[in-house]
């Protein structure tokens, strides 16, 4: 697990400090358009006043997208995951993840400069096939950062780094008693884009 936690860290500080100095240091394009896929890895915890918990390297991906609004700022819809138990259809009594699905705005505050900050609110979900497993649901919010290198016209890359919290509700049964459920989480991802549309 650490070798792969250090690969996906490798990757991130690559795409940070080793994009070819022909890519474009402006903000991204303007066509009006744009989705996102984004791969990484999480530091999760899952914790609730019972139960404090701790930190766990997870497996990140998730997908985004939306519109333009001028050259400032872009709006859109992001569904995240983190996989803490790989889910098997042969086998019902075995996964557990967390994911969220979230309006979000990413914010370019320097005209010239590809920079931009992200931040967003929506629904947490929280599943775990086990027997003795509870499944939740809340609201969550996410707040980040990121740099997209240009890459042609219509393509991006970039490194994010973000941090997103939620919670799941109570569980009140005859066997489990767990109130105060929720999770946070610090993100390192890269992100590839693509922007299409006609041009404005």
């Amino acid at each position: 697990m650490r070798r792969g936690n250090g690969l996906l860290i490798s990757v991130f500080l690559f795409a940070c400090f080793a994009i070819p100095a022909r890519a474009q240091q402006s903000i991204p394009s303007e066509r009006p358009w744009w989705v996102e896929f984004q791969l990484g890895e999480g530091q999760l915890q899952l914790a609730s006043d019972q139960f404090p918990g701790a930190r766990s390297s997870t497996f990140a991906m998730g997908f985004a997208g939306g519109h333009r609004l001028g050259s400032r700022a872009r709006i859109g819809l992001l569904l995240n995951g983190w996989l803490l138990q790989a889910f098997d259809l042969n086998n019902p009594t075995v996964g557990e993840s967390v994911s969220n699905v979230m309006a979000v705005a990413d914010v370019f505050p320097i005209p010239t400069v590809p920079l931009f900050l992200r931040g967003g609110t929506g629904a947490a979900f929280y599943e775990n096939a086990r027997p003795e497993g509870n499944n939740g649901s809340g609201w969550a919010w996410m707040a980040g950062a990121g740099y997209e290198f240009r890459l042609g016209g219509r393509f991006g890359l970039a490194p994010i780094v973000d941090y997103s919290a939620g919670t799941f509700g109570d569980v009140r049964n005859p066997i489990t008693v767990e109130t105060g459920r929720r999770y946070s989480v610090v993100e390192f991802k890269i992100g590839v884009f693509w922007h299409f549309g006609k041009s404005e």
